[in-house]
């Protein structure tokens, strides 16, 4: 069983240029086998970045899966080429190479890679990549970069740089930096996206679209396409992608007796929503689910409610 080391969390700090950060190691009583830590980006760049983030192990990764969190990264890969599998299709891999654009993934993704790994990813809000490099996110194909765009010129300048050291604060740090250097020329995020995320992240997803096209005064049709537009996902998809994720990571940590419960108390009609809910994200019936060991998920759920909490 591998029992987490330490979790700590530190505060962002007031200043631009400053990076705090968070970190989890995991491992057995002999060695530390993964490596997971948050970089809070500079204070000018928070408008469109969650975190910067690096994963770090000496032993490989194995049908590890990874749940849809309604957020876009790039990747940046400095280990040897990884396969990944929609949970849906497990056994349709496909390899990525260096660098790569995960797009909003609508399902889990299962994820193979020999040792060692060695990854940095930038975790862009919702609705924040689209403004940074003027792209419309439904035209995006996942998880590749497209020749000729301004994000994969972008990519070819910095990713020189970053092969340059083996440091990988340094190399958050020369990301920080570069992202920094293109903000002059962005504009800022739709303020309508921008506050239909904040109420579904304040509600955990807990919030029908009536309501909030009520709170917004807005019409279903203009809110989609803008969702199209700037998310690459549709306001009830990522409403739900944040009530799954809010269940994941609760339950973990307040598990509740039964699924009839659980449902209730998550906003569910009756069990079998939750169950569905539930298959459409992992594959899996939630019983299943939570008897099985996801390393990455129980990593990633100790941030997952402070990251959340702190910046929306």
């Amino acid at each position: 069983m591998v029992n987490p080391l330490f979790y700590n969390l530190m505060q962002p700090d007031a200043g631009n240029s400053a990076l705090s950060s968070r970190g989890i190691n995991y491992a057995n009583p002999d060695f530390v086998i993964l490596k997971y830590e948050e970089v809070v980006p500079s204070l000018a760049l928070r408008e469109y970045i969650e975190c910067y983030w690096t994963l770090v192990s000496d032993c490989s990764l194995e049908n590890e899966l990874c749940l849809p969190d309604g957020s876009a990264s790039l990747i940046f890969n400095f280990g040897l080429p990884y396969r990944r599998a929609v949970c849906h299709r497990p056994n349709e891999w496909m390899q990525v190479g260096r660098h790569s654009l995960v797009h909003q993934n609508k399902a889990s993704v299962l994820i193979n890679q020999q040792s060692p790994v060695r990854m940095l990813g930038v975790r862009f809000k919702p609705y924040g990549m689209a403004p940074f490099f003027k792209v419309n996110m439904n035209q995006y194909p996942p998880p590749f970069i497209l020749n000729g765009s301004m994000l994969f010129k972008w990519l070819g300048s910095l990713k020189e740089k970053l092969w340059e050291t083996d440091c990988f604060s340094e190399r958050t740090a020369l990301v920080d930096h570069d992202l920094l250097r293109r903000l002059p020329n962005t504009p800022p995020p739709d303020p309508l996206v921008k506050e239909s995320v904040s109420i579904m992240v304040k509600n955990r997803g807990v919030i029908k679209i009536g309501d909030l096209l009520e709170q917004l005064c807005v019409s279903k049709s203009n809110l989609e396409k803008k969702f199209q537009e700037h998310v690459g996902l549709s306001p009830k998809i990522l409403c739900n992608i944040f009530r799954f994720n809010s269940i994941v990571y609760n339950h973990q940590m307040n598990p509740v007796p039964s699924l009839t419960e659980l449902s209730y108390k998550q906003g569910f009609f009756d069990q079998s929503h939750l169950v569905h809910n539930f298959r459409s994200f992992t594959g899996l019936p939630p019983g299943k689910f939570f008897r099985q060991e996801n390393l990455l998920v129980e990593m990633l759920r100790q941030s997952f409610e402070a990251r959340t909490m702190e910046i929306y």
